[in-house]
């Protein structure tokens, strides 16, 4: 059971990596002329996406880890 929580938290760690990646790439920002249009408010809402993610997985571990 180990094993699946870190391997949870490991594709947590990439999937944010990937985001980062992708948000900052220059054939992002040459692409989409809107790209910084409101992107405090964007990047907002990843952030809180992230948070939720890592609150529901430390619950998540401490419950299985209590049986």
């Amino acid at each position: 059971m180990l094993w699946l929580m870190v391997l949870a938290v490991i594709v947590m760690i990439v999937g944010f990596i990937a985001t980062m990646m992708i948000g900052e790439s220059k054939e992002n920002k040459k692409e989409n002329s809107n790209y910084f249009k409101f992107t405090g408010k964007k990047w907002m809402h990843l952030s809180w996406i992230y948070v939720l993610c890592t609150v529901m997985l430390a619950i998540i571990m401490i419950v299985v880890w209590k049986k």
